[in-house]
């Protein structure tokens, strides 16, 4: 097995074809009916960063595929992928899994060096979504697959239901789509998807979920996009380069120069390891400020210029 779900995603026309679809759509309408910048600096970088990323995924995918086959000798389970049942257990499982991964991935500096590729774009678009870091296999997220493989679920099946994730979260990074009503209970839908991408304090590292919210209403990092408090896009301290290699090493950098600067090993190991300290800050205001939650605005309704988070200076974070 060496195919990635990246590679299940790229080979299909059908969905390649979909996708170019909407971000055709997505320009139209940021264009003519927004009136504003749709960030093409920004896109034309994320492609780039999405070439670097075809290379090393073919390296992940020749080290992944033979450490899934591997695992998958040592199964304890022969799960019969023919009922629907196993299908069910495998996505909920996948789903779950996917939650805690992406919390991490948020939570912890060594893989949020990674991750933080993702979430450097200052326009929330669909080019986001090319926007992926060219270090996954040194930051080990993928060890979280591991299990299901362990239990019985074949690796292609494994793979399969993690590629379905992908698509699903492709048409949830964008500002175009409002509230969806009902199906904002159980599932991760644009809005909650701009929450996780604000860097505004009372939405920083909320709503990690891939398909299913409920998760992250279960662990208690759910939070509703606030009519009264439009999202910022972006990093704590934003990053402007439309450089592919800046974008995809910056924070790298930075961490390397914070563990280089530790006075101790336990500072250094904090560098390494602990909460992002460009976010601390932020959280840290979140924790003290209360904020009242409103009412969920009708879809396709402005959102109110007012904010209710503590003065959002990036720069100083």
């Amino acid at each position: 097995m060496n195919e990635s779900p990246y590679s299940i995603v790229l080979r299909s026309p059908e969905l390649l074809a979909i996708f170019g679809a909407l971000i055709v759509i997505e320009f139209v309408w940021c264009s003519l009916y927004r009136n504003k910048s749709y960030g093409a600096g920004e896109a034309v970088a994320s492609i780039g960063i999405a070439a670097g990323r075809a290379f090393a995924k073919i390296l992940m995918g020749l080290v992944l595929g033979g450490l899934f086959l591997s695992v998958y000798q040592l199964r304890l389970l022969d799960i019969d992928m023919s009922d629907w049942k196993a299908w069910l257990a495998l996505f909920l499982g996948a789903d779950y899994l996917y939650y805690w991964m992406h919390r991490l991935k948020n939570d912890i500096r060594c893989i949020w060096a990674d991750h933080a590729v993702h979430h450097s774009g200052n326009y929330m678009n669909f080019f986001i979504n090319y926007r992926l870091g060219w270090t996954g296999l040194i930051v080990g997220t993928w060890l979280v697959y591991l299990p299901l493989v362990w239990i019985g679920f074949p690796p292609a099946t494994v793979v399969s239901v993690f590629a379905l994730s992908l698509v699903w979260q492709f048409w949830v990074h964008t500002d175009m789509i409002g509230k969806l009503g009902p199906l904002e209970w159980v599932l991760n839908t644009p809005s909650h998807h701009r929450v996780h991408h604000a860097c505004n304090p009372v939405y920083l590292d909320r709503n990690h979920a891939g398909i299913l919210i409920i998760w992250d209403r279960m662990f208690g990092t759910f939070q509703e996009e606030l009519e009264s408090e439009p999202c910022v896009y972006g990093l704590v301290r934003p990053l402007r380069s439309l450089n592919p290699f800046v974008i995809a090493f910056h924070e790298w950098g930075n961490l390397i120069r914070d563990v280089r600067r530790a006075a101790t090993w336990k500072d250094r190991l904090r560098a390494a390891f602990g909460y992002p300290g460009d976010k601390r800050a932020l959280r840290a205001a979140r924790a003290t400020t209360t904020t009242t939650v409103k009412a969920p605005p009708t879809p396709g309704a402005a959102r109110s210029p007012a904010s209710t988070s503590p003065t959002l200076d990036r720069r100083a974070a």
